[in-house]
């Protein structure tokens, strides 16, 4: 009852906020969004109007985290905060103690005005800007051992690109700092135990047009064909983790792997979380690859939903590096929608969101803390933290949906009880349930009641027993199996429901001479 009491005051408050909604033609006095902030358990919105909303401390509807009087510009993600810049180039970062309390960074490490910045990337506790002049800043706690062997001490904002060098961006990732300069440069500086400061340059056959750079010890650059646009071009990689990409053997410099993912159309954007790669191609399709535990990929399979998968029925992921590859090429998802850019974070975002052409907003993958703005929450994520996974890019409005709570029910299977028969004939009997989420209050906040699904096939198989026995419709929950010899048969019954889901149940049955 207390549960259903805070939804309903919480539903009380949220009728106080502005309307606002996710997508909306210009023109239009509607505020709608324009960038995605992501981070591990949370998410921002920088609206048309500038301000930085997001869901906080319970709040059925995003409430706005005030930065000053200005308008946001853009943003990054960090250990579950957001970095963000102002119209003046300041840099806002929101505060882990779910308030809405933002604090500005005035000054550099030598006191003076930290403002200029055009450029934002976080990872961790750490930060990194690009400023005006195209200089590279970074702020945080030392994980790359730029100043010291230990990572715990906390730095202003002090400059670590070279004299004379300007930069376009930078990236964060789990083995290095990647930095593309203004002429098409790669430099990086990789994590090491001794404090280094000095950026390798990458040895690349031509000027680079973008860079990708993840959590795992993969990297990348994005390098035109020779006569081919200067703004697009295919990726180059480098790195030991090969099967996030598809590969094989491993490279320390960057090498072509357009044949490898049979490319046709030149990259335009590309992005990577912690488990996958994605990219936009000239034709505004999107493609997406890497480890697929619980539907990052977004090509409507995943994982940990599967009755062999360790903990199954918990709904959780085990966490292991490397799991479920979904090898080389790249798939394309998301068709029939021509896309325009993409938003995610290195730092254990199992999810990804991404924009089309009309700028709406669309997401997928692991929805624990609802993240993936579609206003669904379980109730039981603790233990069934993949239960309201996303396995498609599908459009969301997070400025206008009101949050639900859900109950998660596990699945059930029963291949029934075992037999005993004398004859030649028994009839297999089974039943399923799926794995369900109800609505926790009386009237659903959003209008959705049931988030769950829906058994979608049953398939029916003779494990071990005697030859000759034939299942007259091994696709029906119950169905016959004729031709039986005395003996021990096992039978199994799976089923798949609508979210890819497996359940397996046996059934043994004794046949006895009559």
């Amino acid at each position: 009852m207390w549960k259903n009491s805070i939804w309903r005051m919480l539903l009380l408050c949220s009728i106080c906020l502005a309307t606002v909604c996710s997508a909306s033609p210009q023109g239009t006095d509607h505020v709608y969004v324009k960038k995605v902030v992501v981070a591990e358990y949370r998410v921002w919105y920088i609206g048309s109007d500038g301000v930085v909303y997001g869901y906080n401390n319970g709040s059925l509807r995003p409430v706005p985290f005030p930065i000053g009087s200005k308008r946001a510009v853009t943003g990054a993600g960090g250990f579950n905060v957001f970095r963000v810049i102002d119209e003046d180039g300041y840099l806002w970062s929101s505060q882990i103690n779910y308030t809405t309390n933002t604090i500005r960074t005035d000054v550099d490490a030598a006191g003076k005005p930290f403002d200029g910045n055009v450029f934002v990337d976080a990872y961790a506790n750490c930060t990194v800007t690009i400023r005006k002049d195209g200089s590279i800043w970074f702020l945080g706690n030392d994980y790359y051992h730029l100043f010291q062997k230990s990572d715990d001490r906390v730095f202003k904002p002090t400059r670590i690109s070279p004299p004379g060098m300007k930069f376009t961006k930078v990236l964060l990732g789990g083995y290095r700092i990647l930095a593309l300069t203004t002429d098409g440069k790669v430099y990086e500086w990789v994590r090491t135990e001794s404090p280094n400061l000095n950026p390798v340059k990458k040895d690349i056959p031509r000027p680079a047009c973008d860079i990708f750079n993840a959590h795992y010890d993969v990297a990348g650059a994005i390098i035109p064909d020779p006569g081919g646009s200067k703004s697009m071009g295919y990726p180059y990689v480098w790195g030991r983790i090969t099967s996030m990409y598809g590969g094989g053997q491993p490279y320390t410099q960057p090498t072509s792997i357009k044949a490898l993912w049979k490319m046709k159309a030149p990259i335009k954007e590309i992005t990577t979380n912690v488990n996958t790669i994605h990219y936009i191609d000239s034709l505004g399709r999107m493609f997406g690859i890497g480890f697929n535990v619980m539907g990052e990929v977004g090509n409507g399979q995943e994982t940990v939903n599967k009755f062999d998968y360790p903990g199954f029925p918990g709904y959780g992921s085990t966490f292991v590096d490397y799991q479920s590859p979904s090898g080389a090429p790249p798939v394309q998802i998301g068709m029939g929608v021509k896309w325009k850019h993409l938003y995610s974070n290195n730092w254990f975002t199992f999810f990804k969101y991404a924009q089309d052409e009309k700028d709406s907003i669309y997401s997928w993958g692991r929805n624990k803390a609802s993240v993936l703005g579609n206003g669904m929450y379980n109730l039981q994520e603790q233990y069934s933290y993949d239960a309201m996974d996303v396995l498609r890019p599908t459009m969301v409005h997070p400025l206008t949906v009101t949050v639900q709570g859900y109950n998660f029910t596990p699945p059930t299977i029963d291949a029934g009880p075992d037999q005993t028969v004398v004859g030649t004939e028994a009839t297999l009997s089974g039943r399923a349930t799926p794995p369900l989420l109800i609505k926790s209050t009386p009237v659903s906040a959003n209008g959705i009641d049931t988030a769950g699904y829906t058994i979608v096939s049953y398939k029916w198989t003779k494990v071990k027993g005697p030859a000759g026995a034939k299942i007259t419709n091994p696709g029906a929950p119950v169905t016959t199996v004729k031709g039986l010899v005395p003996g021990i048969y096992t039978f199994n019954l799976m089923t798949v429901d609508s979210n890819t889901g497996t359940l397996s149940d046996d059934i043994n049955i004794t046949v006895k001479q009559k």
